[in-house]
């Protein structure tokens, strides 16, 4: 694995969150290895969005499948579910699924069959003239200068 082409060809960041990953495999939960871009800007001490990247660029080459997107709903967190290609799925139910596919041994050929990412953030527009700053206004029930406690 560490002398395959995709190998060589991620960055420490990538490298580092495998590092991570497979030191959360413990031998029975491959598919089940929860990891977030979150868990792994504090582990690695780096920005969340880098350790996306990171994560993004593992998948493309072949490295990790995921098997469950994260989430974030009604403020509950759920991390992502990964499996490492290199050893066989813990979850999968048929003889095919369940062995290793180690894609990043044809990582050249499958570099662009991951599906592009995009983001769903709507794109924000100024309000009014660009030239003069908006002031917003205090309304009866809005911001006070007051504590507020709780009841």
């Amino acid at each position: 694995m560490l002398k395959s082409a995709a190998w060589k060809d991620l960055d420490a960041v990538a490298r580092s969150i495998y590092v991570e990953l497979t030191a959360r495999y413990n031998g029975s939960n491959n598919g089940r290895i929860g990891y977030s871009a979150r868990a792994a800007a504090i582990d690695l001490k780096i920005s969340k969005d880098t350790a996306a990247r990171g994560l993004r660029s593992l998948e493309a080459h072949g490295f990790i499948v995921v098997e469950k997107r994260g989430a974030f709903h009604c403020k509950v967190r759920h991390a992502s579910e990964y499996r490492l290609t290199i050893y066989d799925s813990d979850i999968a139910t048929n003889l095919v699924e369940k062995l290793a596919t180690k894609q990043f041994m044809r990582w050249p050929e499958i570099q662009n069959s991951v599906p592009v990412v995009i983001p769903t953030v709507p794109v924000v527009v100024p309000i009014g003239p660009s030239n003069r700053t908006e002031q917003r206004q205090n309304h009866r029930h809005g911001p006070s200068n007051r504590t507020v406690r709780a009841v």
